[in-house]
C-alpha cells in the first residue's frame, strides 16, 4: 500500500496524529513554555497545526529521494542500455515529483506563516490584557522600556513556536535515512559525512553558547537605552528649560556606545553562524567528491552511484543547516520567553462580578491599612483607619513624600494594600471591575492623562459615558465654549503630548470631565488645581462646592480655598493619619442631588 493511501485511512490517520502530538509534546517538554494564560484566554487562543505540517514534511522528505534514485537509474542502466522510452517516463515522473514538492513547500510555508501570525496575535493580546489587569505597584517597579522590550519579545518567539521547530524535528530523522542509503551504496564512504556532522555539531554547540551571551548583553544594553530615551522624551520640556541638553547628550552617547558594542558582538556571532552553515555545505560536497571520485575511477562504485551520493550528501546538509538555525534562534527564544514570562508573572487581582456590587452610596472604610512599594522596605503607610459616610469631605496635608498621593491611589483601587483593607461601599477597591470602579470613584490627579483621539473621545472615555452625562459635565466645567472655539471643535485631534493644540488648563479640564462624567459618589482630589488656568480653577472650585454633602470627597491640595471645603482636616506624618481639627457641620448647602446638577 502506498504512503498516500495509508494516510487517507481514518484509523491510520488517527494513529499518525496521535504520534505527532506525542512527539511535539515531548519536544516542548525540553523547553518550558509560557504560562497557560499566555495562550488560553478566549477568544484569543492559538495552537500549532501539527498534523498538517507533519504530513507535508514527511511527504516532502520522501519525494526528495526521487532525484538521487533517478540519477542512479539513468547513469547506471538507461544510458548503458540506451532505453529512451524509459528515460522519458522517469523524467516525466521527476517533473511531477518536483511540481508536487513545490506545491507542498508553498503550502507548508503558508501554514507556518499563518501560524506565526496567529501566535503573535494571541500572545500579544493576552500580554496586553494581563498588563492592563495587573496590579499597578509591581508594574511601576520597572521602566516603560522594559515593558516595551517584553512586548517586542513576542515577535522573536513566533518563528520558533509557529511550527518551524516541528518541521525541523521531522526533517532530522531523514538525515539517518540519507546516511543509510549512502552506506548501502558506498560502504565506508559514509564516514565522511558522519565525521563532518560530528565537527559541525560541536561547533554549533559552542556557537549557541556564544550567541546566548551576546544576546543577553545586547538586550540589557538595548533595554537601558530605550528606558533613557523614554525618560528624555517624557521630560523634554524640563530638560530644555534647565539647559540640560549637553548632559543628556553625553548620557545618551554612553548608552548608545554600549548598545553599539553589543550589536557588533551579536552581528559577529550571527555572521559566524551563517558562515558555518555555508562552510558545512561546501565542505560536505568537496569531501564526498574527494573521497568518492577515486572509488569511481577504480570501479568500486559506478558513476551513477557517485552522483547519487553527492545529491544525498546535499540532502543531509539541508536539515542540519536548518537545525543550526533553530539552535541559534533558540538562544534568542529563551531570552524572549523569559522576558514575556515576567509580564505574565505580574500579579493580577480578581474582580467581582458586577451583580455582586451594591448601589453607589459613597461610603469609604480604611481598616488597618499598611502599604509599602517594596517588601524589603519600611511601610510608607502604617495602621491607617478611617471611615467616611456619604457627603463627608476631608482634606489631607503633609510634607512631600509622606504618601498622600499613594493613599489616594489606594483609595482609587490602583494599588493593593500590603495588609489591611480599603472598602468602597463595602467592596475592596481593587476588586471592582474597571467599568464599575469609575462609577464609584472619581480620581482627579495633578496632571490628568490625555489619550490619543478626539476631545470627545477623551471626555466620553471613548464612548463609555453617555452623551447626556458628557454634555452635563462639559457645561459644569465651562468646556463647551472653549472647545467650540477650536477649529475642529469636539473633533479636535489630541496626541496626549505637549504638542496638542489646546492650552494646558483646557487639557486638565478635559481630563477632569472624563473622571466626573460617570458621576462617582467618591471624589479623590489630588492637587488637580495645579494645572488649571484661572477660569478652570473657578469652575472646578464652584463644582466642588456644589458637591459638598452630596459626594464623599478626599482632598489633597496646597490651595487654601479648596482646602476650606473640607469639614475635617488630617495630617499624614510618619506614615500615620492624624486628625488635626474639624470645621463642624455649618457649611452644608441645600443643593440639587448630584444626578440632577444643572447650570
Amino acid at each position: 500500500m502506498g504512503f498516500t493511501g495509508l494516510i487517507n485511512r481514518s484509523r491510520a490517520g488517527d494513529m499518525a496524529s496521535g504520534w505527532i502530538s506525542n512527539i511535539w509534546a515531548r519536544f516542548q517538554a525540553y523547553w518550558p513554555h509560557l504560562p497557560e494564560e499566555a495562550m488560553q484566554h478566549p477568544p484569543v487562543s492559538f495552537s500549532v497545526p501539527k498534523t498538517q505540517l507533519a504530513v507535508a514534511s514527511l511527504i516532502i522528505n520522501l519525494l526528495s529521494l526521487a532525484l538521487p534514485i533517478l540519477t542512479l537509474q539513468v547513469y547506471d542502466r538507461l544510458l548503458v542500455s540506451q532505453n529512451i522510452g524509459t528515460l522519458r517516463v522517469l523524467a516525466s515522473g521527476v517533473v511531477v515529483v518536483v511540481f508536487l514538492d513545490i506545491i507542498l513547500r508553498l503550502g507548508r510555508s503558508y501554514i507556518i506563516g499563518w501560524a506565526g501570525a496567529a501566535y503573535e496575535h494571541a500572545v500579544s493580546c493576552n500580554a496586553m490584557r494581563h498588563i492592563l489587569g495587573a496590579e499597578l505597584a509591581p508594574l511601576e517597579n520597572e521602566g516603560v522600556g522594559a515593558h516595551l522590550q517584553r512586548m517586542n519579545a513576542v515577535g522573536k518567539m513566533r518563528e520558533f513556536l509557529s511550527g518551524q521547530a516541528l518541521v525541523t524535528l521531522i526533517d532530522l530523522p531523514f538525515v539517518l535515512i540519507f546516511l543509510t542509503l549512502i552506506f548501502y551504496l558506498t560502504g565506508w564512504l559514509v564516514l565522511v559525512p558522519l565525521g563532518l556532522l560530528a565537527l559541525f555539531t560541536g561547533a554549533a554547540i559552542w556557537l549557541g553558547k556564544a550567541l546566548k551571551q551576546a544576546l543577553e548583553k545586547h538586550d540589557e544594553a538595548d533595554n537601558g537605552r530605550m528606558n533613557f530615551i523614554i525618560e528624555a522624551l517624557e521630560g523634554v520640556h524640563s530638560l530644555k528649560s534647565l539647559a540640560l541638553e549637553p548632559f543628556f547628550q553625553r548620557r545618551f552617547e554612553a548608552y548608545q556606545n554600549r548598545a553599539s558594542a553589543a550589536s557588533l558582538d551579536l552581528g559577529r556571532v550571527n555572521t559566524l553562524a551563517v558562515m558555518l552553515g555555508t562552510l558545512f555545505s561546501q565542505a560536505m560536497m568537496i569531501a564526498v567528491v574527494a573521497f568518492g571520485a577515486p572509488m569511481a575511477m577504480e570501479g568500486t562504485i559506478t558513476l551513477g552511484t557517485m552522483i547519487a551520493v553527492v545529491i544525498l550528501s546535499s540532502r543531509v546538509t539541508q536539515p542540519v543547516q536548518r537545525a543550526l538555525g533553530l539552535w541559534t534562534r533558540y538562544q534568542d527564544f529563551r531570552l524572549a520567553r523569559a522576558d514575556i514570562g515576567k509580564t505574565f508573572a505580574l500579579p493580577v487581582v480578581e474582580r467581582f462580578d458586577p451583580e455582586q456590587l451594591g448601589e453607589k452610596e459613597g461610603r469609604v472604610e480604611i481598616r488597618d491599612l499598611n502599604f509599602s512599594y517594596n517588601e524589603k522596605e519600611e511601610p510608607l503607610l502604617r495602621n491607617i483607619n478611617l471611615t467616611l459616610n456619604r457627603g463627608d469631605v476631608i482634606s489631607i496635608s503633609g510634607d512631600r513624600g509622606t504618601g498622600k498621593t499613594t493613599l489616594l491611589k489606594l483609595l482609587a483601587g490602583l494599588y493593593t494594600p500590603s495588609s489591611g483593607e480599603v472598602l468602597i461601599d463595602g467592596v475592596p477597591a481593587t476588586r471592582y471591575p474597571a467599568r464599575e470602579l469609575v462609577r464609584h470613584i472619581g480620581y482627579l490627579p495633578m496632571d490628568g492623562m490625555i489619550f490619543r483621539g478626539t476631545i470627545w473621545d477623551n471626555i466620553s472615555a471613548f464612548g463609555e459615558h453617555d452623551a447626556r452625562s458628557v454634555s452635563e459635565i462639559v457645561q459644569l466645567l465651562g468646556l463647551d465654549a472653549a472647545i467650540k472655539n477650536l477649529p475642529a471643535g469636539y473633533d479636535t485631534k489630541l496626541e496626549g503630548g505637549q504638542s496638542d493644540a489646546v492650552a494646558p488648563g483646557l487639557r486638565q479640564r478635559i481630563a477632569l470631565a472624563r473622571a466626573l462624567a460617570a458621576k462617582p459618589r467618591v471624589i479623590l482630589f489630588g492637587n488637580a488645581d495645579r494645572a488649571l488656568d484661572k477660569e478652570g480653577y473657578n469652575r472646578v472650585y464652584r463644582l466642588l462646592a456644589r458637591l459638598r454633602g452630596k459626594a464623599t470627597m478626599v482632598i489633597v491640595t496646597d490651595d487654601r480655598n479648596i482646602a476650606r471645603l473640607a469639614r475635617t482636616h488630617y495630617v499624614l506624618t510618619a506614615g500615620t493619619l492624624v486628625e488635626q481639627f474639624s470645621a463642624g457641620d455649618d457649611s452644608r448647602h441645600d443643593i440639587l442631588p448630584y444626578q440632577e446638577l444643572r447650570l
